[in-house]
């Protein structure tokens, strides 16, 4: 499809790939709260999707290097045909990243792809969709025929890493911006960092599921790495447990 800006892009659902481009391309979500990026920075991505994060930083910055992890097959080859389209500088590896090595299940919903992830709960995601398309301003008959209509989940064996396993394999020496959007496995992700990759680390954007506490302790675990922390909800995500949040070191 083409975005609103005239950049064509390879997609799974349009109206998916729409919510996307006005989160990260006009709501610009990834750039708040003292996050920067400049020519040569290296950017990790881990839950890239079919690439829309990737896609709006080479355009805002040309010159950065990716690393991008994406575990569902159907956004993967996505991702690497937008990596090919664009002519991104990009790394892609097909596996979800965790605080542990070996496989694991992931449930992936066809027509809400962002929504899939290793820690699923149907009615938990089918009640925060509903309070989305309803603040979005559906009717609630409206979002209820929506959600009636969505397909069945179906489950998934991916392989999984920890991070630290991807920096010492790919030989990220570096990295300027971590972005994490994984569904409740955010602090997972983290925690698969050594102490002796957490100085390469310069910058943290993830989208946290504040569940038995997760928020307070990525908060803490990244102060504790030295990192200046804010969190934020989305308008449409208000009184929910989804918070936005972002963390710079300023001694790299």
């Amino acid at each position: 499809m083409t975005l609103p800006d005239g950049t064509p892009v390879m997609q799974i659902n349009p109206g998916e790939t729409a919510l996307l481009y006005r989160d990260i391309f006009v709501e610009r979500c990834y750039l708040q709260h003292g996050i920067t990026l400049s020519p040569g920075d290296v950017v990790v991505d881990v839950g890239a999707n079919i690439g829309m994060s990737l896609l709006f930083f080479h355009q805002i910055c040309p010159g950065l290097r990716f690393h991008a992890f994406e575990p569902a097959p159907d956004p993967y080859h996505a991702l690497v045909a937008n990596v090919a389209l664009h002519d991104i500088d990009a790394v892609t590896t097909m596996c979800a990243l965790s605080d542990h090595s070996g496989e694991a299940s992931l449930t992936y919903y066809a027509d809400s792809t962002s929504m899939s992830g290793l820690h699923a709960d149907a009615a938990e995601e089918q009640a925060l969709t509903r309070t989305f398309l309803m603040r979005s301003g559906f009717t609630e008959e409206d979002a209820d025929d929506l959600l009636q209509d969505r397909a069945q989940p179906v489950t998934i064996t991916c392989e999984v890493r920890t991070l630290s396993e991807a920096i010492t394999t790919q030989r990220i020496d570096r990295v300027d911006l971590l972005k994490v959007d994984v569904e409740k496995s955010e602090l997972e992700v983290l925690r698969g960092i050594g102490d002796e990759h957490w100085p390469r680390v310069r910058q943290v954007v993830a989208e946290v599921h504040d569940r038995d506490g997760s928020l307070a302790a990525i908060s803490a675990l990244l102060r504790r790495h030295g990192f200046t922390v804010h969190h934020e909800q989305d308008r449409l995500l208000a009184d929910t447990n989804i918070h936005e949040l972002f963390a710079v070191r300023e001694d790299l």
